[in-house]
């Protein structure tokens, strides 16, 4: 019998997995302490290391919209302050983090939470962003290309300390309905930074998987272009199993959970849940290329991440159906 690790490579492989893997099963996230403290807090309210308010709710982290740090583009060098990753210890909060894992069973990636689009908006809003994209895109082209350059540090530094597996690189550039921006925005724009970020992550020998809720399918191509071979956390506003068809092959994809329907509501009950991991394993688990990603919210957060008394019911129906193919 294979390990989780085992079966979720011959998943990334295009090989022959016994079974569909669940992410929390195969995959540990690594590096949370620098995660809350350069990329956005995720347990409570407060301040990243740039300077962002963010606040935190059972639903997840937000840039605090009264607290903006500027709102032209053209002043973003005059207040962002790129924070010191050489005074920062990854070496032994790494050794403490691994210490737990076992690496024979498990893949480690790390979770840049915000991307370059994502920071500058948590800089400036989402509405004065939009309107730069379109009114000033050289120097909105400028931020990526140097924020690029700082995660590349940041991911250098880590991959270093954790040697790690996978880097999973967020960027919501879309919403339930479509693109923030026009494909052709998105594409001379925003993506040479990602481009960049993916070029350093490969070169290294890590895998890239593309994080981007919301219906993104325009620009799926795009992602696969610049070097992700996981595309998370796949939301059924698009049209997964077109994808899946189209993409086989040359992109996983990671997630199958209806973030829109009653599975994912509060009080969604453990029917509600396993009916939802038999929807997954029948319509997109046979397909092969496929990572379960339960999305489930109670009311102290993430269930994955606080705990749920829903949680066994769940996992009962994945071991029930994951051998679908």
């Amino acid at each position: 019998m294979m390990t989780p690790k085992e079966n979720l490579l011959e998943v990334l492989n295009w090989g022959k997995p016994e079974y569909v893997p669940m992410t929390g099963e195969c995959i540990s996230t690594v590096g949370m302490p620098f995660i809350n403290m350069l990329e956005q807090p995720l347990r409570q309210s407060g301040y990243d290391a740039f300077g962002v308010h963010w606040l935190v709710n059972q639903a997840g982290a937000m840039h605090d919209t009264s607290q903006l740090l500027f709102t032209e583009i053209s002043e973003w060098r005059d207040y962002v302050k790129f924070p010191d990753l050489d005074a920062l210890d990854f070496t032994s909060t790494a050794q403490a983090e691994l210490a737990g894992i076992d690496r024979n069973r498990k893949m480690v990636a790390f979770y840049g939470v915000t991307g370059v689009y994502e920071r500058l908006a948590a800089f400036m809003g989402f509405e004065n962003l939009l309107c730069a994209l379109l009114e000033d895109p050289d120097e909105c082209r400028a931020f990526f290309d140097a924020m690029a350059d700082w995660k590349i540090k940041l991911f250098h530094k880590l991959n270093e300390a954790y040697h790690l597996d996978m880097y999973v690189y967020f960027d919501d550039v879309a919403t339930v309905r479509g693109l923030f921006m026009s494909p052709e925005t998105y594409r001379e724009v925003i993506k040479p930074a990602q481009a960049k970020i993916a070029r350093a992550v490969l070169d290294e020998g890590v895998r890239f998987c593309m994080h981007c809720c919301g219906r993104c399918e325009d620009i799926m191509e795009d992602f696969v272009e610049i070097g992700a071979t996981v595309w998370n956390s796949a939301q059924t506003v698009n049209d997964l199993k077109g994808i899946q068809e189209r993409f086989r092959g040359r992109l996983v994809i990671e997630g199958g959970w209806d973030t829109e329907g009653p599975c994912s509501l509060i009080g969604a009950s453990a029917d509600d849940l396993r009916a939802e991991v038999r929807r997954n394993m029948e319509e997109y688990g046979r397909n092969g290329g496929f990572i379960l990603l339960p999305t489930i919210l109670n009311q102290k957060g993430n269930s994955l991440i606080v705990g749920d008394d829903r949680m066994p019911a769940l996992l009962d129906e994945y071991e029930k159906t994951k051998y679908c193919f």
